[in-house]
């Protein structure tokens, strides 16, 4: 292990979290969602038939996470669930029209988080770093 390795672990958690907390902030003060909601939404704007399972998968989360945050986006009314006609153990999402809105305004905010990022550190670089970083999440994920 090079010198170097506990400070790049550490350095990468702690921009994680630091890039969370403000991607957060800028989505709650825009939408009033945290991002993971809105991603959520986002899903299920995109892709009327996708299960709470494939949105767990196409997230990275586990599906009781989904499932919690499915409930909570359903009880602030941005959300619908409804069972499936055709197989009464799936459930069929639907974005309401405040969901569609707080979405749209979520988008649009995290889009100036992005913004930002490249910015700083210039789009040729943000853009070598993001493709960096996911294919280190794709080798560690296998």
């Amino acid at each position: 292990m090079s010198d170097a390795s506990p400070r790049l672990y550490s350095a990468v958690i702690k921009t994680a979290e630091r890039l969370r907390q403000e991607a957060d902030a800028v989505v709650i003060e825009a939408a009033g969602l945290t991002v993971a909601q809105a991603a959520l939404l986002g899903v299920v704007l995109s892709d009327s038939e996708a299960t709470q399972s494939d949105i767990a998968v196409r997230l990275e989360l586990s599906e009781p996470a989904v499932t919690q945050m499915v409930a909570r986006l359903q009880r602030e009314g941005l959300i619908e669930r409804a069972r499936d006609a055709s197989d009464r153990r799936r459930w069929r999402l639907t974005v309401s029209k405040e969901g569609v809105e707080k979405a749209d305004r979520a988008r649009i905010a995290f889009e100036t988080v992005n913004a930002r990022l490249e910015k700083m550190m210039g789009e040729a670089t943000a853009h070598d770093v993001a493709q960096r970083l996911t294919a280190l999440r794709l080798e560690l994920k296998d």
